[in-house]
């Protein structure tokens, strides 16, 4: 089945940002912060041979910002493999898994199963961001949250194409080194997918009001990750994933657990490996970094 009209052009912006709730916001930014040094966060843990750097992504990204400082430079040059979350080169159709997952059954649309204000707010946002109703109308609120999050990210002229992932996979391709990937698009997407009705029409009255509210907190966001300022930027990044923890807990915690075993077969296994993940990945409390200093690895680094 054919993603609507409309929406196909957003599919590789939502398959490579399945944290969008946080990240598609985060990389809309003002560009006050466009005269700094750029020196975002990097962390290694070394091996019995290789290393294994650990790199915060922001999904999509103005053209101008700088990420590719001389330690990443070092870091990617070094790595004989770079490991993303899920599968960016798309080897499995992500048209597909979204049109499994992400439309509502027959017969059902998404303003009929929302309250009446709700659906105010879901039209007035829609129309600010020129997405027409009838593409909109297919969606379950999970995949209609993710679009509406995306599409202000690209109409703040932030383009998923200039996001660190898609940067990366082109390095990488040219320059030949593996790729790999930490899960699958199928369960990155089920993620949001496996949600309960309520909990993903909870998600998309959140996304509707971030929509509304979070333009004045983005500058500091963005320009905490290029200077690496990691109790900023998790603060603001939790901006969006406190207002719903059931959903913190699947973007974040959930998944890491399942990440570290892998994570913990690179450092052991003599290669050199760069894991290229959402920044909102490696800060806080519940983060790989976290997980791997508490198991006594060390982890050099901020």
């Amino acid at each position: 089945m054919r993603l609507p009209e409309g929406l196909r052009g957003l599919v590789a912006a939502i398959g490579a940002s399945l944290a969008a709730l946080s990240l598609a916001f985060s990389a809309v930014a003002t560009r006050d912060a466009a005269a700094q040094v750029d020196a975002p966060a990097l962390w290694r843990v070394a091996g019995p041979k290789g290393s294994v750097f650990l790199f915060g992504s922001f999904h999509l990204l103005p053209a101008d910002v700088k990420w590719r400082t001389p330690a990443v430079e070092r870091a990617l040059n070094e790595a004989e493999v770079v490991v993303f979350e899920s599968d960016f080169a798309a080897a499995q159709d992500p048209q597909a898994l979204i049109a499994k997952y992400g439309l509502l059954p027959p017969g059902q649309t998404l303003p009929s199963v929302l309250s009446g204000s709700t659906r105010a707010e879901l039209e007035r946002v829609a129309t600010d961001l020129r997405i027409p109703a009838p593409s909109l109308a297919p969606l379950r609120p999970w995949l209609a949250a993710l679009t509406l999050g995306v599409q202000f990210a690209v109409s703040q002229g932030f383009d998923p194409d200039k996001g660190v992932e898609q940067q990366v996979i082109t390095w990488a391709k040219a320059s030949g080194k593996s790729l790999t990937s930490l899960e699958t698009n199928e369960s990155q997407l089920r993620v949001f997918a496996d949600l309960t009705r309520e909990q993903e029409i909870a998600l998309l009255t959140v996304t509707l009001r971030q929509v509304r509210e979070m333009p004045k907190m983005l500058g500091e966001m963005l320009a905490a990750y290029r200077k690496g300022d990691l109790a900023v930027l998790e603060r603001s990044l939790n901006v969006g994933l406190d207002d719903f923890p059931v959903l913190r807990k699947r973007i974040l915690k959930d998944r890491h657990e399942k990440w570290l075993p892998q994570i913990e077969k690179m450092i052991a296994d003599g290669r050199t490996h760069m894991i290229v993940v959402g920044a909102a990945h490696l800060v806080g409390p519940d983060s790989i970094i976290a997980m791997l200093r508490a198991k006594g690895v060390k982890v050099e680094g901020p």
